[in-house]
């Protein structure tokens, strides 16, 4: 009975991991990690006044694609435009004068891969002259004006290079559109922070400053042909109706998507970052409208249409916890902890507070491992003596299911009085491990995504715990930990199942050899603390 628990258990890992490895969740082209995007082709044509916000959006639960007003572009204009540089504590932009659209945004605190001299992260790569990051509209007196491809001017006292690492800055932007009003785009900038506002504002010929109806504002994206595996979602997201979207497989054909409201933010997010627009207030924009535009198979756009409003929010960052949540929009909820999110949030706490003191995360992961054991130590402590006792009437176990073989009534009967008579419940290995079940995954998926792992350095030649161990040394040191494991469980006798088990750990250490070296690093002193745990147990049952 303890074999086939463990057998099913191990199964259940087996299918878990195994299916995150061979079918990985849709990848998409991450925000900037590979630095390949080819700019997305957003070309829109000349359209008429809008003919109502009825027709502005589907219900959130619609998959099908409308025929939205195009807001009305301005012409081409001759040239080129200026670059603007931005530079507070944690990032440093850059800004095209050109449609007032983003060029650069790289963060200071995060490399472009582990050497230490690679450059900062660059979240908007790829920009060529038909990509426009965070370009938008306006609607005034049911007509949209965008602002693509205005050539925005500086007014004469802010500078080519602002810096905000002392105070929160703003720069802004005028052009004239073909009516002959002025639209004015605003970027507000904070000092240590990655949040940033877009506002736009519309003055008239007499100088009187219009109403606006509603903006949108727009983050452009391009995904690549061919992808890579990835082990987390990465893509188009939101959170629409207070629920966390994504799109469905059957969404990839539909080349234009309206989503209402309320949503509180849409954006791109990759396995650590994420780009995305938020809704200044969105319990009190109900219509506000999220846009995924799908134009042909590499490019994905998406947006997002507020009513009622001209200011807009924007985060360009790390998905990190703690930063998130002080955000109030749900944000946290990009980072995918899985079924048991509950139980992962806190343990990503405690792996940073850890590093505070021991100023390594390799180390915080066995000081959090070994926290774990021993609060679950009670549970695994019965468990194991439940297999010792097991172990001790095998021999007795064997003889009757020999001699009862053919008659399966008495041989359930006779077991059941040799359990009875030697105090041995075959259930009592199983429940205390079932029940630690939720924190093992809970803890396998926050060491997935966490981004405090990023090119974060172990000891010797594991040099980023993210990334997998260049050498497969702890995958296999796991692998050896796994079968002495094996070796110590008590056997049923049942031939199959042990040839099964023979096998379990080398398909471990096949999965792991990929594994991000923090998750590998996590079950090996898992594996060394049940080892220790179950040989004082068979001990102290061998010498009672």
């Amino acid at each position: 009975m303890e074999k086939r628990t463990i057998l099913a258990i191990a199964l259940s890992l087996a299918v878990l991991l195994g299916f995150q490895y061979f079918f990985p969740a849709a990848p998409r082209q991450p925000i900037a990690e590979k630095q390949q995007a080819v700019a997305a082709k957003a070309t829109e044509k000349p359209a008429a006044a809008d003919k109502g916000e009825n027709n502005d959006a589907l219900s959130a639960n619609s998959n099908s694609a409308t025929t939205a007003p195009t807001p009305v572009a301005a012409a081409v204009p001759q040239g080129s435009g200026e670059t603007i540089k931005v530079n507070n504590a944690v990032y440093r932009a850059e800004i095209d004068t050109l449609g007032g659209r983003l060029k650069s945004f790289s963060l200071k605190k995060y490399r472009t891969d582990i050497a230490k001299d690679s450059p900062d992260l660059n979240l908007v790569t790829g920009t060529t002259a038909d990509s426009w990051p965070l370009s938008g509209a306006v609607k005034l007196k049911g007509v949209w004006y965008s602002d693509k491809n205005l050539l925005f001017t500086v007014e004469s006292a802010e500078a080519k290079e602002i810096d905000v690492t002392a105070a929160g800055k703003s720069l802004k932007l005028k052009a004239q559109l073909p009516t002959g009003d002025t639209l004015i785009k605003e970027f507000i900038f904070q000092s240590e922070s990655y949040l940033l506002e877009v506002e736009y504002a519309l003055i008239d010929k007499a100088g009187v400053r219009q109403k606006i109806d509603a903006v949108r504002l727009n983050w452009d994206q391009t995904l690549p042909l061919k992808q890579k595996k990835s082990y987390v979602y990465n893509g188009v997201i939101g959170y629409i109706g207070e629920k966390l979207y994504k799109p469905s497989k059957k969404d990839k054909n539909v080349k234009r998507q309206e989503l209402m409201g309320p949503v509180s933010w849409i954006g791109f997010t990759t396995k650590y970052f994420i780009g995305a627009i938020i809704v200044p207030d969105a319990a009190a924009l109900p219509r506000t409208t999220a846009i995924i535009e799908r134009p042909d198979t590499r490019h994905r756009l998406t947006g997002l249409q507020v009513n009622q409003a001209s200011r807009v929010r924007v985060y360009i960052g790390p998905k990190k916890g703690i930063i998130l949540q002080k955000i109030g929009v749900h944000l946290e909820k990009s980072i995918e902890y899985g079924w048991f999110g509950i139980i992962a949030r806190p343990l990503v706490k405690m792996l940073h507070f850890f590093n505070l003191y021991v100023h390594n995360y390799g180390i915080a992961i066995i000081i959090l491992t070994v926290l774990i054991k021993l609060v679950f130590y009670p549970l695994s402590q019965k468990s194991y003596k439940s297999m010792s006792k097991m172990k001790e009437v095998q021999p007795k176990l064997a003889k009757i299911k020999e001699k009862y073989k053919d008659d399966k009534a008495r041989l359930n009967k006779e077991m059941m009085d040799l359990y009875r008579t030697h105090k041995v419940n075959p259930f009592g290995g199983c429940l205390p491990m079932l029940a630690q079940i939720p924190v093992f995954f809970a803890l396998y998926r926050a060491l997935m995504v966490a981004i405090e792992l990023r090119h974060a350095p172990f000891f010797g030649w594991i040099l980023d715990l993210s990334a997998k161990d260049p050498y497969y040394i702890t995958p296999l040191i796991m692998g050896a930990t796994m079968f002495l494991q094996q070796k110590m469980t008590p056997s049923t006798g049942d031939a199959m199942q042990a040839k099964m088990m023979l096998f379990m750990p080398i398909i471990f250490t096949f999965m792991f050899l990929n594994f991000p070296s923090g998750l590998v690093l996590y079950w090996l002193v898992n594996n060394l603390l049940s080892i220790g745990q179950q040989y004082m147990v068979m001990r102290q049952v061998s010498t009672s």
